[in-house]
């Protein structure tokens, strides 16, 4: 009994079938996922420009006339020439830098910071809840303008002062959406399975309530790379924004105006390019939440 006991051990062992190797894996979720790996597609570009797209533009930025001024696209400016004649192509390429830096400190320290905060607060409640709580009413009382004006004022007009007003809104963009989804998972009944067990509420917080949370913080802070390009662009395009190479600059003032004589290519192009990363930024924030929840995996 006992050797048929060991020799159908064995049978079974010999037909499991081997995990797949990770680029299979990596295959299978981009068949599964074609959006998403459009949105990485879009997003490691934006990367590769934002940190190398001064060294890879052919013409420098803020270089005058090298062309005919507004001269539409060609072979030597694929996205044509403004009206100072500005490569655009070249803007765009080096633009990609301020969306790059802003979207950074916004989703990396403004959202991942607030989305922690706000997972925090609904978990362990009482006065750390409502610090968190009450500093985000504080902070919906002043407009995202408004503060920015004021953090224009104190710092004056430069790069950090719109870092900071932007990492301040992502802050506390979406803690209460967090807050609400921990407090829900907080009460589910394999949390009261793992305290009867004698486990430690750091350890069921960080193993088993955050996971189930986590799908939401990629989504909320895959919004917040695009929400910040579109805060900037939305400065920019007031005349507030970096005195840079900017692609919501490019869309603003004079280049709006000349936009609606006939020569389009000056604010299509960098439209586009401001159109590309949020939805990118989206697609993959969408793609990623499907893969790495665990209610979602078959």
């Amino acid at each position: 009994m006992a050797t048929k006991t060991a020799s159908t051990a064995a049978f079974d062992w010999a037909f499991v079938p081997a995990r797949p190797g990770w680029p299979r894996r990596m295959a299978r979720l981009a068949r599964q996922h074609p959006a998403g790996l459009f949105g990485l597609i879009v997003l490691v570009l934006f990367v590769v420009l934002g940190l190398f797209g001064e060294q890879l533009a052919p013409y420098p930025a803020d270089e005058l006339s090298t062309g005919t001024p507004l001269q539409g696209p060609s072979l030597s400016h694929p996205f044509g020439l403004n009206q100072l004649g500005q490569d655009v192509f070249s803007r765009i390429v080096s633009g990609a830098r301020i969306s790059f830096i802003i979207a950074f400190w916004a989703v990396f320290l403004g959202a991942g910071s607030g989305a922690f905060l706000g997972i925090l607060g609904g978990y362990f409640g009482r006065w750390i809840d409502y610090i968190v709580q009450r500093s985000g009413e504080a902070f919906a009382a002043f407009p995202g303008l408004v503060l920015f004006l004021m953090l224009r004022t104190a710092f004056g007009p430069n790069l950090k002062t719109i870092i900071i007003s932007i990492g301040i809104g992502a802050l506390f963009g979406g803690n209460r959406i967090l807050r609400g989804q921990t407090i829900i998972e907080r009460n589910q009944i394999y949390v009261e399975a793992a305290r009867a067990v004698g486990c430690s509420e750091w350890r069921i917080f960080m193993r088993h309530v955050l996971p189930n949370v986590l799908p939401l913080v990629v989504v909320i802070m895959s919004g917040a790379i695009g929400a910040a390009i579109l805060a900037e662009s939305g400065l920019a395009f007031l005349g507030l924004g970096p005195t840079e190479a900017s692609w919501g600059r490019d869309m603003s003032g004079t280049n709006l105006s000349i936009a609606r004589t006939g020569y389009w290519h000056v604010v299509v192009f960098p439209g586009i390019a401001i159109s590309l990363v949020v939805l990118g930024s989206n697609l993959l924030g969408d793609a990623l939440r499907d893969i790495w929840d665990p209610r979602l995996r078959k």
